[in-house]
């Protein structure tokens, strides 16, 4: 859908003027630079109306790549903004910005961002008129809907020993036990205070809650739920509540489950705890990059962990968590519920699973009923 420019208050040009300009590679508002930072914090602002600040922030992350290209390029104007250089930005973002080579996937998500990112410099004539539809998205077969995000089982069994042994009930065990065991995103966890955690039951769980502005589920309101966990992970949470965790109030009188000694745990350490143990130089010594460990920085670094090709996000535990539990045979709809995500987002993105596969937990399935009951009739 295309937009009316209601910004537009300049003069209407002539058939022979608007030739010109299209036939012309960059459109010229030299007398109304805007810098990189500028557009984005713009573009920011203009968007906080229609999406939660939890969108912002993530959307902030991404727009850093495009930044840190203008920088490269020395790019301070972007009204000098044109095709090659959009070109430009894909390249690098696909091919330069991370340690591999980032998905389709991945791709597909970012670059939707920056066509919606150009149009809005459309909007307030920053830059060409033309520039949005330049802007390449990538197209995906459809068996790349499925993400390639693997972490195994036996990795993660590894893990997690190592984690008991070493790192018991400090805030990296938890962290683990909590997205291997829950197959929650990382604002659930961030969002907890110690009020939802229902630890002394015969039957522990965990209450989700959505606080608007403050500690937001992605889904909002719809994400609140409540879920049960093992009575052995309750009992780690409950010994770092009381030997690791620092005494934090916030300053809405909250009282965050994951805590440092400067208030909740941030996102980012959260998520830097994931990379570090899913080193497999930490947890087994060895590197299967046939790298220098003590040149490299990636090992040597625990804030460079990320560029160890086989480290993990959060996401890789929550993906394998999915596709786990459909293996098992978990009903989609329920395993849902759980995880807070759509039936359709799961079959899209998260069944790995071939058709033999399914074919053999329907069977199995099947013969369970059968087994149960005396079928009569139809077989």
């Amino acid at each position: 859908m295309r937009h009316r420019n209601s910004f537009n208050t300049k003069p209407e040009t002539n058939y022979k003027d608007s030739v010109d300009i299209s036939r012309t590679s960059r459109y010229d508002t030299s007398k109304n630079p805007i810098s990189p930072q500028d557009a984005i914090d713009r573009f920011l602002d203009y968007k906080e109306q229609e999406i939660r600040s939890q969108t912002v922030s993530e959307y902030r992350r991404k727009l850093e790549y495009f930044k840190d290209f203008c920088s490269q390029k020395e790019i301070d104007n972007l009204n000098n903004l044109d095709g090659r250089l959009l070109s430009d930005y894909y390249h690098y973002r696909r091919n330069k910005s991370a340690h591999e080579p980032l998905s389709v996937k991945t791709m597909k998500d970012d670059m939707y961002l920056i066509r919606d990112f150009i149009t809005f410099l459309k909007k307030i004539e920053a830059v060409a008129p033309d520039l949005p539809q330049k802007v390449q998205i990538p197209k995906m077969k459809q068996d790349e809907a499925v993400r390639d995000v693997k972490i195994s089982s036996d990795r993660i069994e590894d893990i997690l020993d190592y984690l008991e042994t070493y790192e018991y009930a400090t805030h990296n065990h938890v962290i683990w036990l909590f997205y291997t065991h829950t197959g929650r995103r990382p604002g659930g966890l961030y969002a907890l205070d110690l009020g939802n955690l229902y630890l002394d039951r015969e039957e522990p769980y965990i209450r989700f809650q959505h606080h608007p502005n403050e500690t937001e589920l992605k889904n909002g309101w719809k994400g609140e739920t409540e879920i049960h966990i093992a009575k052995e992970v309750a009992a780690v949470f409950q010994d770092y509540i009381e030997q690791h965790r620092e005494s934090v109030v916030t300053e809405n009188g909250r009282t965050p489950f994951l805590t440092t000694s400067h208030g909740r745990m941030s996102r980012s350490t959260m998520r830097r705890s994931v990379y570090r143990f899913s080193r497999p130089c930490i947890i087994n010594g060895q590197c299967p990059h046939n790298r220098d460990q003590s040149a490299c920085e990636a090992k040597t670094c625990n804030d460079s962990a990320s560029k160890c090709p086989s480290s993990k996000p959060p996401y890789a535990l929550r993906h394998g968590y999915i596709t786990a539990k459909l293996r098992e045979g978990v009903p989609v709809k329920i395993l849902g519920g759980r995880c807070d995500v759509s039936e359709e987002v799961i079959e899209k993105h998260y069944d790995e699973r071939n058709m033999q596969e399914k074919r053999e937990l329907r069977q199995q399935i099947f013969q369970e009923v059968q087994e149960e009951q005396d079928s009569q009739g139809y077989l």
